[in-house]
């Protein structure tokens, strides 16, 4: 019985420093209070786009696309690292001194990645 239980312990230790680390890494951009108010499906796709909502295109030549910059330290980021939060629509900004724009995909375009991961 009380092995039952040590692995009881564990398994619920695992879950939630699981938890608390996804957590972590959202309040580089959300309050706890934010995250507090997010239904469970939100907070699975906010913790999905952490290594899926981001990514590098080059801007497409001969169009004159107005963009905010933002800075980028290297090339491998997620939306956290840079405080930005997911959106009901992508977000597209321009990399300082570069021809790239970074895409921060929107709410709708993870929720649909991650069902169709998941089917």
């Amino acid at each position: 019985m009380s092995k039952i239980f040590i692995l009881f312990a564990f398994l619920s230790f695992c879950f939630v420093s699981k938890a608390q680390n996804h957590n972590a890494e959202l309040l580089k951009s959300y309050s706890k209070s934010e995250l507090s108010n997010f239904d469970n499906e939100t907070l699975k796709i906010l913790e999905y786009g952490i290594t899926n909502a981001v990514y590098l295109t080059t801007i497409p030549s001969g169009k004159d696309i107005k963009l905010p910059e933002i800075f980028l330290a290297n090339n491998t980021v997620n939306y956290t690292d840079l405080g930005l939060k997911i959106s009901n629509e992508n977000q597209y900004f321009r990399i300082k001194d570069s021809n790239n724009m970074l895409v921060v995909k929107s709410l709708y375009v993870l929720k649909n990645e991650l069902n169709n991961k998941n089917n």
